[in-house]
């Protein structure tokens, strides 16, 4: 969702609103001072009906960031950076810099949401509570009990169990965990999302023919907007089975320059941390060629008051211990030569260099996107 107006930034999180929310303000602060307030508790001028209006309307933006600094603070607990959250016409979204790596990352990310809302609920109910207690403005009272229900209606709203909704996320994540298989999980849940639309346009006619059209209206737009973020989703999670085509090559890792055998373990760390996706370090011989390499397991059997001094010619292992895989073999060659999900390291080489190294994770990726 596209940031039209930066407001700043909270907790590090830079926040931003789109055109669309402030329309949606608009049109509450008047369904709030012409029609709820008043009908609610009457007998009070008009301007007191419009100031708590604006009111309202600002506890309506602060509930929504409330809700999306939930997921925020949860993903950046679980390394996911937080890009910005942006304000808009349906309530807030938290662009993230990728998913989580893993099913219980995701759940937890997609439940600090809802839970933050219900949290917030209880914190205007315990505001209605304070001012009802002290003989307060039954206007500011109603305000109070209405911020309270929004809070748990967008709480309640978000855990449906329909992607993109928080609760189809959850439902993705638990999928995910049970079988292993991120893109499928997100066909499932991209799949519930469309019938819930399916089920909101619906409820929309039914609004309109027995309710107000206002509703019809707000129901509608609902149901179009579920229904095209989940049918997006599940174009995108589509098997593709053309990627058992692509070469190993495109796919490997890099590698960090190779080191000689008498550096030590300290410098090997050092390499290791400007390069956190290498899953090994080549390592030279006497002649300058690239004949074994070290793991980085290897660092744990040295420690840390000695891996200054200590060289990694200790560490070593022979490059021949791995696989060989040429660049220009497919994936579908490799997987039936070395097989999936197994864990393994295979050199990327083409007979005379070293072109990097090729993770059965990776491999398993492709599988995933190519395969339903």
């Amino acid at each position: 969702m596209r940031t039209h107006l930066r407001l700043g930034r909270l907790l590090g999180v830079p926040i931003g609103l789109n055109w669309g929310v402030l329309v949606v303000c608009v049109l509450l602060a008047f369904s709030l001072a012409v029609i709820s307030l008043p009908s609610i508790a009457p007998g009070h001028p008009t301007s007191a009906y419009w100031f708590a209006a604006v009111l309202g309307v600002l506890g309506f933006l602060v509930s929504l960031v409330g809700h999306e600094l939930g997921h925020s603070f949860v993903a950046d607990r679980n390394d996911v950076n937080v890009v910005e959250i942006t304000l808009w016409l349906f309530g807030g979204v938290a662009k993230l810099e990728g998913d989580a790596d893993n099913a219980g990352a995701e759940f937890r990310i997609a439940a600090a949401g809802p839970a933050m809302s219900f949290v917030m609920a209880g914190l205007f109910w315990l505001g209605f509570l304070v001012v009802r207690a002290v003989d307060g403005s039954d206007v500011l009272t109603s305000l109070l009990v209405w911020l309270a229900l929004i809070n748990v209606v967008l709480a309640v709203s978000n855990l449906l169990p329909a992607f993109p909704l928080d609760g189809g996320r959850m439902l993705r994540a638990t999928l995910w965990r049970r079988g292993g298989r991120k893109g499928s999980a997100t066909r499932v849940a991209s799949l519930w999302g469309q019938l819930l639309a399916g089920a909101l346009v619906v409820g929309a006619l039914v609004s309109l023919r027995w309710w107000s059209w206002w509703s019809a209206l707000w129901i509608s737009l609902l149901g179009v907007f579920l229904l095209v973020a989940a049918r997006g989703e599940w174009r995108r999670s589509a098997a593709r089975p053309e990627l058992m085509e692509c070469r190993v090559g495109t796919i490997g890792r890099a590698l960090p320059a190779p080191l000689r055998p008498n550096v030590p373990v300290a410098e090997l760390e050092a390499t290791l941390a400007a390069h956190p996706r290498a899953p090994l370090v080549p390592v030279v011989d006497e002649h300058g060629h690239v004949a074994s390499l070290v793991l980085p397991d290897a660092i744990l059997r040295v420690p840390p008051n000695q891996r200054g001094v200590v060289p990694i010619a200790s560490l070593v292992e022979p490059m021949w211990s791995l696989p060989r895989v040429h660049p220009d073999e497919s994936v579908r060659e490799v997987v039936e030569r070395l097989g999936p999900g197994r864990d393994w390291r295979a050199v990327i080489t083409d007979g005379t260099e070293l072109q990097g190294v090729l993770c059965s994770e990776d491999v398993d990726h492709v599988l995933e996107l190519a395969t339903p």
